[in-house]
C-alpha cells in the first residue's frame, strides 16, 4: 500500500500547501471550489506497465484553506490503468472533477499539473462578448495586458457552459484545449496547466490580472 506520508513525497505535498493557501488567500475557492491534479508517477519510479500513471488528487469536498493547513488528510493518490482507478487511501474519493483532471491528464503528457480555481473576475470574464470567440477574447488581454502574450503565447482555450463533473465538460475540454497552458469553464471558472505547481499558479495570476484589467478599463478607472 501506498502511503502519502512516505518521503517522497514531502517536497510535493509541502509545495501544495503553500499554493492552497495563496489561491485561498486570493479570494479564489469559496467553500470547497476549485481543485489539483499531479502526475507523480516519474517521482514513484513505478515499475508498473507504461500505461499505468499516478496522480495526486484533491479529495472530494476538501477546501483549499484546509488543503494549506493538513494537505495529506485532503489529498488522495490514484493509480489509473484503462478505464480503472484505484485509490489510496481506499475509502478516500476523488473531486467530482475528477472526470475532467482524468482524461485530460491522459490525453496531455506535455504536463503535470492541473491547477483549477474559481475566481470571480474569470467567472465575470465569460459573460463578456469579448468572450464569444477565443479569437475575440486573446486578441483584447493582449492588447490590454501585453505580458500574457510572454505567459501564454497559445493564448486561452474556452469552453462552453456545461455541469460541473459531466463527461460532456470533459469531453469540451478536450476538444477546446489545443496547445493552450490554459482553459476558461465557462461560468465555471480556470484551469492552468505546466510542468509544476508554481508554473501553473503563475498562468492563473497573469490571466487572472487580465481579467481584472478589463473590468477596470470598463468601469473607467483605467483608460487606454
Amino acid at each position: 500500500m501506498i502511503d502519502l506520508y512516505h518521503p517522497v513525497f514531502d517536497e510535493l505535498i509541502d509545495k501544495i500547501s503553500e499554493i492552497a493557501a495563496l489561491i485561498h488567500s486570493y479570494g479564489w475557492a469559496e467553500a470547497n471550489a476549485g481543485n489539483l491534479s499531479v502526475d507523480v508517477t516519474d517521482l514513484l519510479q513505478a515499475s508498473d506497465p507504461a500505461q499505468v500513471r499516478y496522480y495526486l488528487v484533491s479529495r472530494a469536498g476538501s477546501r483549499y484553506r484546509q488543503t494549506a493547513l493538513k494537505p495529506r488528510d485532503n489529498l488522495l493518490l490514484i493509480r489509473t490503468e484503462a478505464e480503472h482507478d484505484r485509490c489510496f487511501p481506499a475509502y478516500a474519493k476523488a473531486t467530482s472533477e475528477w472526470v475532467s483532471h482524468r482524461c485530460l491528464q491522459l490525453h496531455n503528457p506535455r504536463f503535470n499539473v492541473i491547477l483549477h480555481t474559481h475566481p470571480a473576475e474569470i467567472i465575470a470574464l465569460a459573460a463578456e462578448k469579448i468572450s464569444s470567440t477565443p479569437e475575440l477574447l486573446n486578441d483584447h488581454l493582449a492588447r490590454i495586458l501585453p505580458e500574457i502574450s510572454l505567459y501564454l503565447p497559445q493564448g486561452i482555450a474556452l469552453c462552453p457552459p456545461l455541469p460541473p463533473g459531466s463527461l460532456e465538460l470533459c469531453q469540451a475540454s478536450l476538444k477546446a484545449l489545443q496547445d493552450q497552458s490554459a482553459l476558461i469553464w465557462n461560468g465555471h471558472g480556470l484551469l492552468t496547466f505546466a510542468e509544476d505547481l508554481d508554473q501553473a499558479l503563475d498562468l492563473q495570476e497573469i490571466v487572472v490580472k487580465a481579467a481584472k484589467i478589463h473590468f477596470l478599463i470598463k468601469v473607467g478607472v483605467l483608460k487606454i
